[in-house]
């Protein structure tokens, strides 16, 4: 009897094992590179990426918390990754990323802003004012920018 009471509890703990590791999360695609994750750059938070789906899921999820949101692409709509961005106000740059986006969100306070975006060898420059709302800049690069 007390043998059958072990190799009950050793199916159950077996059991229990099992459908701990199942219940695990993982990626859709194990190729895929890991979600975006809130990055800090002189005490500037942002999010930067959306690559691939599950990507710009994550970013739309947390877009709430940021309000200045980026998204970079072509004229016909595709996505694109900026080779620069440069973020400045009136004291001087905020954030400078390298290969940004192609969603990008930060998180500044409001007030007006610069935004300074290389791709390709070309460069392009716009203000944005971002006030108690977000606001979102969907940014047209030139179709020759794309690579």
């Amino acid at each position: 009897m007390i043998s059958n009471a072990r190799l009950a509890l050793s199916l159950a703990i077996a059991l229990i094992c099992t459908c701990a590791a199942l219940a695990q999360p993982t990626p859709a695609d194990p190729g895929a590179p890991p979600p975006p994750r809130v990055q800090v750059q002189g005490g500037v938070e942002y999010l930067n990426g959306g690559a691939g789906e599950e990507a710009r899921a994550a970013i739309a999820a947390q877009a709430a918390d940021f309000p200045l949101r980026i998204a970079f692409s072509t004229p016909g709509g595709a996505y694109i990754v900026a080779d620069h961005v440069d973020v400045a106000n009136a004291s001087g740059k905020v954030l400078g990323l390298d290969n940004a986006g192609p969603l990008l969100a930060i998180k500044v306070p409001p007030g007006d802003y610069t935004l300074d975006v290389r791709i390709g060898g070309k460069s392009e420059r716009r203000p944005i004012r971002v006030g108690r709302e977000p606001v979102t800049l969907n940014w047209r690069l030139a179709d020759d920018a794309k690579r």
